[in-house]
């Protein structure tokens, strides 16, 4: 049964002193420059931010009582005014993607709160994006007007580009699930993909989307010490391969909840490869060249051969020991597919030469385990 409360209300994660390799602690226009005491109105960010207080549970799963979610963003009368749900006669308008509202709750929600929450005295990690608005409304701040009732709306992603890429994260609650909460509110990560999907062992709506369950998430330790997690993607893969929705698209990439993706900047990277029958190796830190987790990109020709003869890879391949990454660059090189080296601007990951949250045109960033650190980076690199 889905849940109906959010697991940002319901769900512990904890947040730990973490630094995200050279990611930007830039100020930004919503928050505020002096953490000494509260001032009035927030409105500048500190330079340096060393501590992120306890991401303690998701709060954007629900609206209030009267707020039903969906992923539509004209739940609003044609001019974005309402004044029929109003406690006054305050005309209403929910602040939509690219509005300088839409952006300074986002940043109260998932950067203020979380670094600083003894600046705010109403709103906290609990608040949604509803109760963060009507904050900014009464203390005049981002341009906001008084929220509307309803839905709180979401980017909607352009159709018809080409090529076309389905994405897919599996995702546990927690500081993973807070991510897919930004990614679906930024309109960004798998969520600026023609399709996607989050698979987790938790029933979430996520602003409208709602989860694909899977049995249990945890995984153990490789023998390379990475995760052990090839049991729990077989199942996931197996999930989308016999379901013909992946079918429709050109490239499947497999996305981590921690790494920031620009799906735009990776069709630069498939466009001269549509049909042919490839996957893509993304580090040549070391000897082999591999294929790292973080973002694995395949053809649909290329999953066509693993559907079909997959038990061929379970049968030769240690995948109980294996990372999930280390099996399926090791079970598609079995079959015949071919690798495509691309490491310039393609993933760059922690593991393998850093990141630099200033590169304008990296496909993926890898990783950011804590939401406000993952803003902070996605931010800084559009």
């Amino acid at each position: 049964m889905a849940q109906t409360r959010s697991t940002e209300e319901n769900a512990a994660s904890t947040a730990t002193d973490e630094t995200s390799p050279k990611a930007t602690n830039a100020p930004h226009p919503h928050a505020t420059a002096d953490a000494t005491h509260e001032p009035a109105h927030v409105t500048h960010a500190p330079a340096h931010v060393t501590h992120a207080p306890a991401v303690a549970k998701h709060a954007e799963h629900s609206e209030p009582a009267k707020h039903k979610h969906n992923s539509t963003i004209g739940t609003n009368s044609t001019n974005g005014t309402n004044t029929s749900d109003s406690e006054d006669s305050t005309p209403c308008h929910s602040a939509l993607p690219g509005e300088p509202c839409y952006e300074a709750v986002l940043w109260h929600k998932w950067v203020g709160v979380v670094e600083n929450p003894s600046w705010y005295k109403t709103i906290s990690r609990q608040s949604n994006r509803h109760d963060i608005q009507k904050w900014l409304w009464e203390s005049k701040q981002g341009q906001c007007q008084r929220p509307c009732a309803g839905s709180y709306p979401v980017p909607q992603q352009p159709k018809g580009k080409t090529p076309q890429i389905y994405c897919f994260s599996v995702s546990r609650g927690g500081a993973e699930m807070d991510t897919m909460f930004l990614q679906r509110q930024v309109g960004g990560g798998i969520f600026g993909c023609d399709g996607f999907d989050v698979f987790s062992d938790q029933a979430i709506d996520i602003d409208g989307y709602k989860t694909k369950v899977i049995p249990s998430t945890v995984s153990g330790v490789s023998v390379d010490g990475t995760a052990a997690n090839s049991q729990v993607f077989l199942k996931t893969w197996m999930a989308i391969l016999t379901d013909d929705k992946w079918w429709h698209y050109d490239f499947i990439a497999k996305v981590d909840p921690d790494a920031i993706l620009y799906a735009e900047r990776l069709r630069g990277h498939l466009q001269w490869h549509v049909g042919q029958d490839v996957f893509f190796l993304n580090c040549a830190k070391y000897i082999p060249a591999t294929m790292y987790g973080a973002l694995e990109v395949f053809s649909k020709a290329a999953l066509g051969a693993y559907l079909s003869q997959h038990e061929r890879c379970e049968h030769s391949l240690p995948f109980w020991s294996w990372g999930e990454d280390r099996y399926m660059a090791g079970c598609l090189e079995m079959l015949g597919v071919q690798t495509l080296p691309d490491y310039m601007n393609f993933l760059h990951d922690e593991r393998c030469w850093g990141v630099d949250c200033g590169n304008k045109a990296a496909v993926a960033f890898h990783s950011f385990k804590q939401v406000n650190h993952w803003y902070r980076c996605y931010e800084s690199s559009k």
